[in-house]
């Protein structure tokens, strides 16, 4: 096993603090490992912010490489959600973009805290699947399969947090899959990159404990009920996850990020990050509702049955 961990992440300029304060957790919580972290930018992101990146790797004493990519690639292909943009796609080209030398890493998302050792989720055996992942939110829903013409297997996973076997990536010439799959599928694609990955990947991926991937929503208790005993057995036990995922339509940098799970978590790194000066934002949808939500529904305790499991 390597004693160097190969970390992969994407930006462009719109989640550049996101993700610096997401290897701000993981560079502070893996101090004693040695850490090789691919970012993948576009022509977005500023010079100072890469400036800004390469002065964090220095700071760790840990190796950052920023790797360009042709956002032209996905031109075409624009994201469903208004809070994406096609920077979401960039994971897929990992097996093109990064050098041959490196057969396996882990990819984690801008909206997500490392909250321990990342050795433990690095040393998974995937050695013959192409990814290692955690079951997505939306996993027990029938209408997922059907609209991505998917057999039930009750494990669409989630594509935030993944270990990756870049040499199966490889030698399976899935970057050519993954394109071909959505230039022939686009109009059923919701969740584009995630969408493609699990249209591809049917048989090829190994499912791992949901500690590696702790989506917030799943404290969300109508979606929570959702899920099989065991599932939500494994969700309740892990009360301090190693991957923490802010996957929700509200995130923490948001003004309404109110009585939501880890928002104490988000807000330490931020706080000890260069971005600590990041502002709050409103959220892109339903702006009237989170907002009486926040200032009038919450403060006087009032939930309802979509609200959270506090953490």
């Amino acid at each position: 096993m390597s004693k160097s961990i190969n970390i992969l992440c994407a930006t462009d300029k719109n989640f550049v603090p996101y993700c610096g304060i997401m290897l701000t957790s993981l560079f502070e919580n893996n101090k004693e490992e040695k850490l090789c972290v691919n970012i993948i930018v576009d022509s977005s992101v500023k010079d100072k912010d890469r400036k800004l990146f390469v002065k964090l790797g220095e700071q760790y004493h840990q190796q950052i490489e920023l790797i360009s990519v042709d956002e032209s690639t996905f031109a075409q292909y624009p994201v469903y959600n208004k809070q994406w943009t096609n920077s979401i796609y960039y994971r897929l080209l990992a097996a093109e973009l990064l050098p041959n030398t490196i057969d396996k890493l882990i990819y984690l998302d801008c909206d997500i805290v490392v909250n321990g050792h990342i050795r433990e989720m690095w040393e998974i055996n995937i050695s013959n699947y192409a990814v290692g992942v955690v079951p997505d939110i939306w996993a027990p829903r029938q209408d997922v399969y059907e609209r991505l013409d998917l057999k039930n297997d009750g494990l669409f996973f989630n594509s935030g947090s993944m270990l990756i076997n870049l040499k199966y990536w490889r030698e399976k010439k899935l970057r050519e899959q993954f394109l071909d799959y959505i230039k022939n599928n686009f109009e059923k694609l919701w969740f584009n990159d995630q969408d493609t990955l699990n249209g591809v990947l049917v048989d090829q991926k190994l499912i791992i404990p949901v500690t590696y991937n702790y989506q917030i929503v799943f404290l969300q208790k109508t979606l929570l009920a959702t899920f099989s005993t065991e599932w939500q057995k494994q969700i309740l036990e892990t009360t301090n996850p190693l991957i923490i995922h802010y996957a929700a339509s509200t995130k923490p940098w948001m003004i309404i990020y109110y009585n939501m799970p880890f928002l104490s978590k988000w807000r330490y790194y931020r706080d000890i990050s260069y971005w600590k000066k990041t502002p709050n934002l409103l959220p892109k949808t339903k702006v009237i509702n989170w907002l009486i939500k926040r200032y009038i529904c919450w403060p006087l305790h009032i939930m309802s049955k979509d609200d959270f499991i506090i953490r």
